[in-house]
């Protein structure tokens, strides 16, 4: 499945035996050896939510949350009749995430209250830190993004000393009224074609420079596609569509199936 392109690899693992996941997620998200993602997000029970998920980049890191994502496993939910109603309540690394299904393949993620502090870079002029559940590095530009490379630059930010843990940075340009271009390097996996979070992110970059109207909801244009943010009240809502590629079955090797 995938969000404007950001694809992963989707298990409902509820009634599979445990397995190891971060080499798993090495394993299927190989574009040319594997399945192919971004990485991969494996479902299990919540005692708090309708379900769980955790999140695995395509290097085997764990991810803390994914607006994409969240879309996505909501679109699973209820294609396959396993909730009733409009909305779903997901639990992740990052809390309980809300999911309202306005249109068969469209939702409405609400994504929290965004944080601050993460660096001490402050409110440099080019950089601002925003935190979406998981931590973003928002880098504005007054050039057109399309045929910039952000693999030297991205990378060396990601792994940035001022994040120990890494960070994903996006590149945004404003290109209209209450409208962003984006693109974003993410920690483990590199570019992908959106980000959930990361969209969120330049959103709010952008309302604190006095470059968006918060009033107003705020259009960002990605590689894959078109995310929407709502940005009007203290917490984020993320609109954007969810889209199922296919479904199959795979065989894993012994060593990923604890077959010895």
């Amino acid at each position: 499945m995938h969000g404007v392109g950001n694809d992963y690899i989707y298990v409902d693992g509820r009634n599979l035996p445990a397995l190891p996941l971060p080499r798993l997620a090495i394993f299927l998200s190989k574009r040319h050896f594997g399945v192919g993602a971004d990485g991969l997000v494996w479902l299990t029970n919540s005692t708090v939510a309708d379900i769980k998920m955790q999140m695995f980049n395509a290097d085997g890191s764990e991810g803390a949350m994914c607006g994409n994502a969240v879309r996505c496993i909501a679109k699973y939910l209820f294609d396959h009749k396993m909730v009733t109603g409009r909305s779903v309540r997901i639990e992740t690394k990052s809390g309980v995430k809300r999911v309202q299904r306005l249109r068969p393949d469209y939702f409405a993620v609400q994504m929290g209250k965004p944080e601050f502090n993460l660096a001490h870079l402050g409110y440099e002029p080019e950089f601002t830190t925003v935190g979406m559940g998981n931590p973003h590095l928002v880098v504005m530009v007054n050039f057109n993004l399309d045929h910039y490379d952000i693999s030297r630059l991205g990378k060396r930010l990601s792994t940035s000393p001022l994040f120990p843990g890494g960070v994903n940075v996006e590149f945004v340009r404003v290109i209209g009224d209450n409208t962003l271009q984006m693109r974003v390097w993410e920690r483990g996996s590199g570019e992908t074609l959106g980000c959930g979070t990361g969209a969120c992110a330049a959103a709010v970059a952008s309302v604190l420079r006095g470059q968006c109207n918060r009033e107003k909801l705020i259009k960002v244009q990605l590689p894959g596609g078109e995310l929407v943010v709502d940005y009007a009240r203290d917490e984020v809502t993320l609109l954007g569509s969810a889209t199922t590629v296919y479904e199959g079955q795979i065989t894993l090797p012994a060593e990923l199936s604890n077959e010895n």
